[in-house]
């Protein structure tokens, strides 16, 4: 059915809430409570119970929100009044509210706070009513080519996941290296090497590549960064994935670098930059992990 959101943030839409996927996701614009999701049921019918999820493998949040119906899209009344929703993985990542039993054609879950990411995000907004116990299986079925317990991760794993540094200065914090936006960019403490940037890929996931990346302005001239590359599986004990080593951004080459890495799974991967010919700090753009 039809679904909007009162912002998205990159390639996260409202319409993944109701694709069937638990695995894709909406998620509102950064840092701006309250966010609202709204799905357009077609035609008033009975509605008592909507499902909420996020991705399965995600690490457990509450996210503070509630529910309102309307039958024309223009007045909406509150069904279930705001309250802190837990997201817990080890319970499917699942969250089912109750509602009065009633005609409603448009559905509006809105977010006030969220303790996993300063956003509103839900991978499914599933309404029942009449009674329905049990997701329609058009919505429930996984893809019968590739289940998504088993299919292998795509593109880059660390869009728009948490991230966390060392330092930074001014506004130039770490989330920019993840908004997939190469204009933003993270900055850490000048004249105080090491420094690190740490992204959360939210479970163990096979990690073969990082891609870094400057701003492609020609105004950032040619540098060369001395940067290793960790793995972990925990956030608590890291491995070396790559030694540290010079890695040269050239503007002519659009100020990308990419780092093979041995095969294996990691959910947290860091970088520690500890040179910069071009600026006495640790600077990233954007910071792309993938499986291949």
């Amino acid at each position: 059915m039809p679904a909007a959101a009162t912002s998205t943030t990159q390639t996260y839409a409202a319409g993944n809430a109701v694709d069937g996927n638990a695995a894709s996701y909406w998620e509102s614009a950064n840092n701006a409570f309250p966010q609202s999701l709204t799905v357009d049921l077609g035609a008033s019918r009975t509605v008592d119970r909507v499902v909420l999820k996020l991705p399965p493998g995600w690490e457990r949040r509450t996210q503070t929100l509630s529910v309102l119906g309307s039958t024309d899209g223009s007045s909406y009344s509150t069904l279930a009044a705001s309250a802190a929703r837990v997201f817990d993985p080890a319970a499917g990542n699942n969250v089912s509210v109750a509602l009065p039993s009633g005609d409603r054609r448009f559905v509006r879950v809105t977010v006030t706070g969220n303790t996993g990411w300063p956003a509103g995000q839900l991978a499914e907004l599933e309404v029942y009513g009449g009674g329905t116990t049990t997701p329609p299986p058009t919505t429930t079925a996984p893809p019968t080519t590739a289940p998504p317990t088993t299919a292998p991760p795509t593109g880059n794993l660390a869009a728009g996941r948490p991230v966390a540094e060392t330092s930074h200065v001014d506004v130039y914090g770490a989330a920019n290296t993840v908004d997939g936006n190469a204009n933003t960019y993270w900055e850490s403490a000048n004249n105080a090497f090491p420094q690190s940037v740490t992204v959360d890929l939210g479970s163990a996931r096979p990690v073969a590549r990082v891609v870094l990346k400057l701003p492609p302005s020609a105004a950032w001239q040619t540098r060369t960064q001395t940067v290793a590359v960790l793995g972990s599986t925990d956030g608590s004990s890291f491995s070396t994935l790559k030694t540290a080593a010079g890695y040269t951004f050239d503007p002519a080459g659009g100020n990308s670098v990419s780092i093979a890495l041995p095969a294996g799974d990691s959910r947290f991967v860091r970088l520690t930059v500890t040179g910069n010919t071009g600026w006495p700090a640790g600077q990233l753009s954007e910071f792309e992990v993938y499986a291949s």
